[in-house]
């Protein structure tokens, strides 16, 4: 009976670890899609494989496994988010919401993710200078309001204004890039 146990055991790892080969670039393209800082996808994508590999009874077999990895990246980003600002490994504020909320359904693939990816790349890159420098600023170098409010000679209001319509251009660019290709 042990040795059933045993056996059935080593099957299971050896059929979810064929299943992690499969997945692992297009799950951790999906992560950095989400927003996640690159030096961290890797993590992020180990943590929601075990993640997975522990609730792996609940997954049914007759579904998209590729599918049902993203919503547990998803869900697990989403939490990461919202964890202590202590761990920064994610870009705070709005624009990580902007491409977790409108940008990325679970049905996106490997090409897709890039795409968005792309897109998000070309999007801040046709905004003005200025724009690029304070999008820089706020979410790459985690540098609040009150503290580039001065250096852009803007009340604190006035700059989240300006950040907010930043969000909002980028987010109808990539929107209007990806069109009817999106999933």
């Amino acid at each position: 009976m042990k040795e059933e146990t045993d056996a059935h055991s080593s099957a299971g790892v050896e059929a979810f670890a064929a299943l992690v080969r499969e997945h692992q670039a297009g799950l951790r393209a999906f992560i950095r899609a989400l927003g996640a800082e690159a030096d961290w996808v890797d993590d992020l994508a180990q943590e929601v494989f075990l993640i997975a590999y522990r609730k792996q009874a609940q997954f049914d077999n007759s579904r998209d496994f590729g599918r049902w990895l993203r919503g547990i990246a998803r869900r697990h980003v989403a939490n990461e988010r919202r964890k202590d600002a202590r761990r920064s490994r994610l870009p705070s504020g709005a624009l990580a919401d902007v491409l977790m909320e409108t940008s990325l359904p679970d049905t996106t693939t490997h090409a897709s993710a890039e795409r968005a990816l792309e897109a998000l790349r070309e999007c801040v890159g046709q905004l003005p200078e200025r724009g690029r420098e304070l999008l820089r600023r706020r979410y790459e170098a985690n540098e609040n309001a009150a503290v580039l409010a001065p250096a852009f000679a803007q009340s604190a209001e006035a700059l989240r204004q300006n950040l907010h319509r930043l969000r909002l251009a980028v987010k109808r660019c990539v929107e209007g890039k990806l069109g009817a290709a999106w999933p």
